[in-house]
């Protein structure tokens, strides 16, 4: 189903939608675009090509209180309100992907009850990209109107708003953009994993490098759309009488990530951590879900304090291995 929506209309939209939903969107604050709950509909900026916080945390949330015990009761973590989410495709294809990675058993039961209430909305000024997954799709057509897609019930009934018209479908005005050297980069996904690997024992100073550069900061994996390290906390009150089981996200290329008890730690060094980090992401990705953990939104290398850019690493290791296995035969 296919209808269109003038741009001027969005902000009547989303004012409309959160009668009965929670939104989210991104919106501009300052200099930067960030994703916010909607209250000004007329903030929202729907082609934005970059927010800090990746729409992940609406549903795997920063800090979340799994359940409570209280007298020896236990006490599950109230209701959540169906919500919506705008967001462009390349978040759009991360979410696609997390729910790959929360369903696989044992499947996140708290990230799937927040999924299940959610709607995703795909913005988007391209018809270039995949919009599976998404519930509808808004894509821009010319200055004035976005073309509505709608691809599950969900979507349907937004599309049942009289801010939506039945009319003929308005040409693009623009060329479709390139796919950028990143984007093509993740294409190969086998390619990738099998140079990050090779590289662990064919290119130590690669690592030894890196682990000199980097903070330890955790900033790549909070802003990442796909990393999903957690740690739990129990909260005891000082009689005993209550006790709170939250969770919330930690980082892999924290020191004390990988510590156990008695202070053994299995990646003591920042090199370890770093290349477990690409591991993750390029290999073992790969080989349980036959693609890298990237969708190339450029988070992790815009907001990197120490300025580490994962799309040069690669391009590097690529070439590397290529030049490695072309000597031998």
């Amino acid at each position: 189903m296919a209808k269109i929506i003038p741009e001027k209309e969005i902000p009547s939209l989303a004012s409309e939608l959160t009668k009965t939903h929670t939104v989210y969107a991104p919106v501009i604050k300052g200099d930067e675009t960030v994703f916010s709950e909607i209250n000004d509909s007329a903030e929202i900026a729907l082609n934005y090509s970059q927010t800090p916080l990746p729409p992940k945390m609406y549903f795997l949330p920063a800090n979340e209180e799994l359940f409570k015990v209280v007298d020896d009761e236990l006490q599950k973590a109230g209701g959540i309100k169906p919500f919506i989410v705008f967001l462009n495709l390349k978040d759009l294809k991360a979410v696609n992907y997390l729910d790959k990675i929360m369903q696989k058993e044992p499947a996140d039961t708290f990230y799937l009850q927040r999924r299940s209430v959610s709607t995703l909305v795909a913005t988007t000024e391209s018809a270039v990209g995949s919009h599976n997954g998404s519930d509808l799709t808004l894509e821009k057509r010319n200055n004035s109107t976005y073309l509505a897609h709608s691809f599950t019930e969900k979507g349907n009934k937004i599309l049942k708003s009289s801010l939506f018209k039945e009319a003929p479908i308005p040409e693009k005005s623009a060329q479709e953009p390139l796919p950028n050297h990143f984007d093509e980069l993740l294409l190969d996904s086998g390619l990738l994993a099998q140079a990050v690997e090779w590289s662990r024992e064919n290119s130590p100073s690669t690592w030894e490098a890196l682990g000199k550069i980097c903070l330890s900061c955790g900033i790549c994996t909070y802003v990442c759309p796909l990393c999903f390290c957690t740690s739990t906390e129990d909260k005891t009150s000082i009689d005993g009488s209550e006790c709170t089981r939250c969770r919330k996200w930690d980082a892999c290329t924290l020191p004390r990530f990988a510590q156990v008890a008695g202070g053994h730690n299995f990646r003591p060094t920042q090199k370890d951590r770093y290349y477990n980090w690409f591991y993750h992401k390029f290999v073992r990705a790969y080989k349980e879900f036959g693609q890298a953990q990237c969708v190339a939104c450029g988070r992790c290398q815009k907001y990197c304090p120490a300025g580490i850019d994962i799309e040069k690493i690669l391009t590097r290791l690529v070439e590397d291995y290529k030049k490695a296995h072309t000597k031998k035969t």
